[in-house]
């Protein structure tokens, strides 16, 4: 009998599945590892996005002189008022497409989110403790990734007074 070197189909088959099973594996890895970067992704530019405004926020009330509107104890769902700096009366605050504003005096006005996140459900609270005590806002709203595969969020509900 002769010997023959190589091997069989059913080895060759074998070894392919075995093969195909194992890469097939690492590409479903690969997916999964992609897909979680890109949420990580979506849900940091939303933080980020979120604790830009507040930032923002407490700067400018931080500095402003009085609030015009809403009124003591009244919810809107802009803020406007005034600062030192007589060129930017009135100072407003807003939400228009899903982007926070703000809009010094005449100038236009000048979004503070960027575009791959959306501002909704927002409420700016005027509180006055007492007679004594300054102004303080009540600020209120969700942020929100605009990417429907991707979705992250976060609620802001903050207190900010004039100083």
């Amino acid at each position: 009998m002769r010997r023959i070197n190589g091997y069989t189909l059913i080895e060759v088959l074998i070894y392919t599945a075995i093969f195909v099973v194992f890469v097939g594996g690492m590409m479903l890895l690969a997916i999964s590892m992609l897909t979680a970067s890109q949420r990580a992704d979506t849900q940091v530019e939303v933080a980020d996005n979120s604790r830009f405004m507040i930032q923002k926020l407490q700067r400018v009330l931080q500095g402003a002189s009085a609030i015009n509107s809403p009124a003591v104890g009244a919810s809107a769902a802009s803020l406007s008022l005034n600062t030192a700096t007589a060129s930017w009366n009135p100072f407003v605050i807003d939400v228009v497409s899903g982007s926070l504003r703000f809009k010094k005096g005449s100038a236009a006005p000048i979004p503070i989110t960027n575009s791959m996140v959306a501002v909704s459900s927002i409420s700016f609270r005027n509180y006055s403790f007492s007679a004594n005590t300054r102004n303080t806002i009540r600020f209120k709203a969700k942020v929100s990734s605009v990417e429907p595969f991707r979705p992250a969020s976060n609620s802001i509900d903050i207190f900010i007074s004039i100083q």
